[in-house]
């Protein structure tokens, strides 16, 4: 663990560019689609409402 944070210390750049890359993508999923289309949603599924007995099965 003590070799990571060293590595990171000596070098942040690409450390510090994925996090924003990944803050960037859940930025763009959340509003950029609300935006383009009027929906309030993202372009992936809403898997908390597969709780209800319509699943689509049998």
């Amino acid at each position: 663990m003590q070799e990571l944070l060293d590595l990171i210390r000596t070098n942040p750049w690409p450390f510090a560019a994925g996090l924003i890359a990944v803050v960037v993508a859940i930025l763009a999923e959340n509003f950029g689609s609300a935006r383009r289309d009027g929906a309030s949603g993202g372009d992936f599924p809403d898997f908390g409402s597969w709780d209800s007995s319509d699943c689509g099965g049998d």
